[in-house]
C-alpha cells in the first residue's frame, strides 16, 4: 500500500518514499501558491520546533514545477502515445536524464552527526514534522507511520470511488469489449484495471526481457513500435472512458494531496 501512496499521491519525501534523503523537506510539486505557502509555513514550524529542542534546521521548499498539460485532452494523449506508447519501452529508447534536486541544507547537518546524536536528530525531526502536520494542516496524526497509514486509506477510498463511479462503470463495458474485438488482452473490466492495463501488460513484457539481460535501446525499439500500436488502439477504444476517468482521478487525487499537505498536480 505504501507504493500506492508514493505513486498516486506523489508523496516522495516527507513520507520517506523512494531514495530521498532522510532530512529533506517536502517539495512543492506544482499547483497554486496557496499550497506553497502552506509548505513554507510547515517548514518554519519544523525549524522552530527543532531549535527549541537544540537542533539546527533550515526551512526548505523546492520551487514548484510547471503544471502539466491537460492529460485528458484527446489530441495531447494521441500525440504522447504516438511517440511513447504506454511509457514502458520508450523509457529505454528515449532515456531521460536523472532528475536532480537542489541539495537539502539539512542533509549536511544530518550527515555530520553519528551514533546517538544522529538518531536523536532524526527522531526529533520526525516528531517536529508530525507536530507541524497537526498545527499547519490540521491533521490528526500521531506519527509519520500513522500519517502514511491514513494516506493509504485515502488511496483505497479513491480506488473504490473510481471503480464504483456509475459513469465510469457504464463506459468501461464498451471500452473492454472494443479492446477484445481488436485482439487486445483484457484481464479485468473494472475502471481502474482498464486504465492501468496497457502499462501493466507492457511492463510485464519488459520485465521478461530484462530477466534475460540488459535491454538496449536498439533491442527495445521493435517492442516500442508494437507498444505504440497497442496504446493507440487502447486510446481509440477508450476515448470516452478516458475523457471521464482522467479528470475524476486527478480531482480526487488532488483533494487528497491538499488534505495531506502537498500541492496539487
Amino acid at each position: 500500500m505504501r507504493v500506492l501512496v508514493c505513486g498516486l499521491l506523489g508523496l516522495a519525501v516527507l513520507t520517506g518514499c523512494g531514495g530521498a534523503p532522510a532530512g529533506q523537506a517536502a517539495p512543492a510539486s506544482g499547483g497554486g501558491e496557496a499550497g506553497a505557502d502552506k509548505l513554507r509555513e510547515r517548514e518554519t514550524v519544523i525549524a522552530t520546533c527543532m531549535k527549541q529542542k537544540g537542533f539546527a534546521y533550515t526551512p526548505s521548499v523546492s520551487r514548484p514545477a510547471p503544471p502539466d498539460a491537460d492529460p485528458a485532452d484527446y489530441d495531447a494523449m494521441k500525440a504522447e502515445r504516438s511517440k511513447n506508447g504506454f511509457g514502458v519501452f520508450s523509457a529505454i529508447v528515449y532515456p531521460k536524464p536523472t532528475e536532480t534536486r537542489a541539495p537539502d541544507p539539512n542533509q549536511a547537518t544530518l550527515d555530520g552527526l553519528s551514533g546517538p546524536r544522529r538518531d536523536a536528530y532524526q527522531k526529533t525531526m520526525n516528531e517536529c514534522r508530525v507536530s507541524a502536520l497537526r498545527q499547519v494542516n490540521g491533521l490528526k496524526v500521531t506519527s509519520l507511520a500513522d500519517y502514511q497509514d491514513q494516506m493509504s486509506t485515502e488511496i483505497e477510498n479513491i480506488d473504490k470511488a473510481l471503480d464504483g463511479d456509475p459513469k465510469l462503470v457504464e463506459l468501461a463495458g464498451p471500452f473492454a469489449e472494443c479492446l477484445k474485438s481488436k485482439g487486445e488482452r483484457v484481464i479485468s473490466g473494472r475502471p481502474l484495471a482498464l486504465s492501468a492495463r496497457g502499462s501493466m501488460l507492457w511492463g510485464e513484457q519488459a520485465d521478461r526481457l530484462g530477466k534475460a539481460g540488459e535491454v538496449t535501446a536498439a533491442a527495445a525499439r521493435p517492442y516500442l513500435a508494437k507498444e505504440i500500436r497497442s496504446a493507440l488502439v487502447d486510446l481509440e477504444c477508450g476515448k470516452d472512458f478516458y475523457a471521464a476517468f482522467v479528470p475524476l482521478q486527478r480531482r480526487l487525487t488532488n483533494q487528497a494531496r491538499v488534505k495531506y499537505g502537498f500541492q496539487e498536480q
